[in-house]
């Protein structure tokens, strides 16, 4: 198939959860929203070990949060989301 004709094929690792954690901590400094950690550590383990599938869940629990919230990303609106 198509990737024999490469001449690497490589693996590389997932992130790990207190990684991703930090990142979503950072994304939402840089989007200006409040997330209360354990809501961080929530995205991060349901986001499969990938940094782009983190961010998006942030994002669209972020839209939750200003719609059916007060615009906080705690446990209970990431989990409702």
């Amino acid at each position: 198939p198509l990737r024999a004709r490469f001449g690497i094929s490589s693996h590389m690792e997932y992130y790990q959860e207190r990684d991703l954690e930090e990142i979503v901590k950072r994304t939402a400094d840089i989007f200006e929203v409040e997330v209360i950690d354990n809501a961080a550590l929530e995205i991060a383990l349901r986001s499969r070990g990938t940094p782009r599938i983190a961010n998006r869940l942030l994002k669209r629990v972020r839209d939750f949060a200003q719609i059916m919230g007060d615009g906080r990303v705690d446990k209970a609106i990431t989990d409702k989301a």
